[in-house]
């Protein structure tokens, strides 16, 4: 997985990311622990999320069937934290995985988006991101183990990618370790291409690469 740091905007991306810990997902975080204790939060989620948002998709959930299973996607809701908390934990180790006050400050921010993944009634995945047209950043992809290969990352990318070309993204960025060759060959098969090497991104002064992928007014990546 990728994790990323956020610096305060999407203009102000470079040199603010963490290590990967396996697969192939994206996680930013801050670059400051200030910036989440300033963030008072509360009500803030909710009320973003009512007047950034389209209501096209907001209340929508579709049924997609992939390796024999149907999974539902849907938006966030306040209900879910506990769980996708849990299912960060697993996905990282201690220090790479979000606290909750840096999982909260991501979901409250104006222009993210978190859309779920259920498998019969569990979260199976999430994913979160943030934008700001016509850019796009993906903040994290995390696919719970017994899910894993199985296509769950691949329905939420796309679907989040159509909602971003809704809003007017054009762009979106990511940034993965040079190391993280499943994670690599995962965002190159849904047209992400390397733009960059960031050099000492991680710690451990591990580099990483810059992926992009421009969006055109259909696109959706490979199911």
């Amino acid at each position: 997985m990728t994790k990323l740091r956020l610096q305060g905007s999407l203009e102000k991306r470079h040199g603010d990311a963490l290590i990967p810990c396996g697969g192939y997902g994206s996680h930013r975080r801050l670059q400051k622990v200030s910036d989440c204790a300033a963030w008072s939060g509360t009500g803030r989620l909710t009320e973003n999320r009512d007047c950034r948002r389209k209501i096209v998709f907001l209340k929508r959930a579709d049924t997609h069937r992939i390796s024999g299973v149907s999974v539902t996607i849907r938006q966030y809701e306040p209900r879910d934290f506990a769980a996708i908390y849990k299912l960060d934990q697993a996905c990282f180790p201690a220090g790479i995985a979000y606290s909750k006050m840096m999982l909260r400050y991501y979901l409250a921010q104006r222009g993210a988006e978190c859309l779920i993944a259920m498998d019969e009634g569990k979260i199976a995945g999430f994913l979160i991101s943030e934008e700001n047209p016509p850019l796009g950043h993906i903040i994290t992809l995390d696919v719970a183990q017994p899910h894993r290969r199985q296509g769950v990352g691949t329905v939420l990318l796309a679907e989040n990618e159509a909602h971003m070309v809704f809003r007017g993204v054009r762009t979106i960025l990511l940034e993965t370790a040079t190391t993280n060759e499943a994670g690599i060959a995962f965002w190159e098969r849904h047209g992400y291409r390397r733009e960059a090497v960031l050099k000492n991104y991680y710690p451990d002064r591990l580099d990483a690469f810059e992926m992009r992928k421009l969006l055109g007014a259909t696109s959706r990546s490979k199911m």
